[in-house]
């Protein structure tokens, strides 16, 4: 895997945090068409309220709409960049202001990002960063 599959991983959570900043989640889908294959799949730790599998630029923008629906405010900050071949592990930390109650709050979670012909074609979301590294055969 190259620096630029990193770069446009890096960009593709700048939009990212651009859309949670507008809230409006349309404002991913130049990216989505740039960086994401359509048949794009993107599969939640089970400790999501929302757990499952989304499908296409439609399904992870609906997934991205109703976590935006949840917060006031949120962000997403890569903290690294694990290169493996076809997959880039990243984990990251995510968080914001509940909608409801204004409380703050802040996660953990782990992003397998696979790669294809220079396209994100499935994202991962793994609870920790030994089950992602596990799972794309790596140790801690």
């Amino acid at each position: 895997m190259s620096q630029e599959n990193v770069e446009r991983a890096r960009r593709t959570y700048a939009a990212l945090n651009e859309a949670y900043r507008s809230g409006d989640v349309n404002d991913l889908l130049p990216i989505a068409e740039e960086m994401w294959d359509p048949a794009i799949v993107l599969r939640t730790a089970d400790t999501f309220v929302e757990s499952g599998e989304w499908r296409g630029y439609e399904g992870v923008l609906q997934f991205t709409s109703e976590q935006m629906q949840a917060f006031e405010q949120m962000w997403i900050e890569p903290e690294e960049f694990i290169d493996s071949g076809d997959v880039l592990v990243v984990p990251v930390r995510f968080g914001g202001r509940a909608r409801h109650t204004g409380i703050e709050v802040e996660f953990s979670y782990v992003h397998v990002i696979t790669i294809q012909n220079g396209r994100t074609v499935r994202v991962d979301v793994y609870e920790s960063k030994a089950q992602a590294l596990e799972a794309v055969g790596l140790r801690e």
